[in-house]
């Protein structure tokens, strides 16, 4: 469990009593999803350097929140320290890196969370700056040729090195003057180790559960997938998890009744214990179960297709399970890729995904279903090896 003396708040000492502490490895993150990204990139890192201490900071407290008290990290030692990034103003950074006892070896900050005072603050103190699991399209914020794109891209221009996912990205940073890597999306790194981690206790009754029949599994679900999933019919021989985007009472409430409007209900909630044989229908009415929850899938619905965009779809490829979506999947390169080998198919609305759930399930589509889940597995297998090509350059 994460201890107290983890925790920094950079208007207190980093350690006041060790002015000859080592330089900390400086890994930055917006939130959890970029620290998803982040974790292989870390461990890889302690793997080659196991007496550099570790400084982690977060933009969002959504991030900094889960991994300071009920989600502390494995890798986290009493050397290591997590902190939440000051805003990026010259007194608040200059504050924060002259905070006693903090020395620093290198930043590394993810995807592009790029803050151009901190950068300017790194370059004049001569401290070594990377980005990692960088991803640009046409649209990007700091590709734009306006006041704001300007102020962003000189940013970039800063760092030692930039490590991008696709060659796309590096590309476009080319057209404005700056080198990179292209190296991969070390999240690969990251689901496939998850996929290899032994089931949990509740793991092991949820598959007792699934027994011989087959599992449809909604990850990361909002009320436009869920009404989609309510049009299918579910049974004893074709059963359906639903890992809800967000897990409170009144949304978990909602769900129940749109798949119980009938007797007998077949819907239950997790937090109710083991569900019985009889249900057909789970909600997981709790986080941090999905990644191990696609070890249970025959097919994944993946959430947020009607909304802002699609959730994580190297976890359910990390399990071999073919996947359906809605039609926002614009931004995500993965999507693309999986979508152009068959592994992602996309339904432009709620009742197209219905009928599409319906008749991949059927059974002379059983073989189409198993051939494009075993497509999404070694697409994501070729994707593998980011974290060491990126560890490989920082000091």
């Amino acid at each position: 469990m994460r201890d107290a003396n983890n925790v920094l708040d950079f208007t207190s000492p980093v350690d006041s009593t060790s002015p000859e502490s080592k330089p900390y490895a400086w890994f930055h993150c917006a939130s959890l999803g970029e620290y998803e990204q982040a974790v292989p990139v870390i461990e890889s890192y302690l793997s080659k350097n196991p007496l550099t201490p570790i400084l982690l900071t977060f933009f969002s407290p959504s991030g900094f929140t889960p991994i300071t008290t009920t989600s502390p990290p494995k890798w986290l030692r009493p050397q290591d320290k997590i902190a939440a990034l000051p805003l990026d103003t010259p007194t608040a950074v200059r504050k924060f890196l002259k905070s006693p006892g903090l020395k620093v070896k290198f930043f590394a900050t993810c995807k592009y969370e790029v803050w151009p005072v901190l950068q300017n603050e790194l370059s004049k103190s001569k401290i070594p700056s990377f980005v990692f699991a960088a991803h640009f399209s046409h649209t990007a914020p700091a590709l734009k040729d306006n006041f704001v794109g300007r102020f962003l891209i000189s940013a970039w221009h800063t760092f030692d090195k930039i490590f991008t996912q696709d060659e796309s990205s590096s590309e476009l940073l080319k057209a404005h003057g700056i080198n990179s890597l292209s190296v991969g999306d070390p999240r690969a790194d990251r689901v496939l180790h998850l996929a290899e981690e032994p089931a949990s206790k509740v793991m092991t009754e949820l598959m007792s559960w699934k027994g011989n029949s087959r599992v449809v599994l909604a990850g990361s679900s909002w009320p436009a997938d869920e009404s989609a999933l309510a049009l299918c019919s579910w049974d004893s021989e074709t059963k359906l998890i639903i890992a809800p985007h967000e897990v409170d009472s009144a949304h978990i409430t909602n769900i129940l009744d749109k798949f119980n409007t009938a007797a007998p209900k077949i819907a239950s909630k997790l937090s109710n214990g083991p569900p019985s044989p009889e249900s057909s229908v789970l909600i997981i009415d709790s986080i941090g179960l999905l990644s191990s929850l696609y070890a249970l899938a025959d097919l994944a619905v993946i959430g947020g297709g009607f909304g802002a965009g699609i959730h994580n779809l190297l976890e359910p490829a990390a399990f071999s399970v073919p996947m359906v979506s809605g039609p926002n999947i614009a931004r995500f390169r993965e999507a693309h890729a999986l979508k152009s080998i068959g592994a992602l198919q996309v339904a432009p609305s709620i009742e197209e995904l219905s009928v599409l759930i319906k008749d991949l399930l059927t059974t002379q589509n059983s073989s189409q279903i198993k051939n494009s889940g075993r497509s999404a597995k070694s697409w994501l297998l070729e994707q593998r090896g980011a974290s060491e090509k990126i560890t490989s350059y920082l000091p």
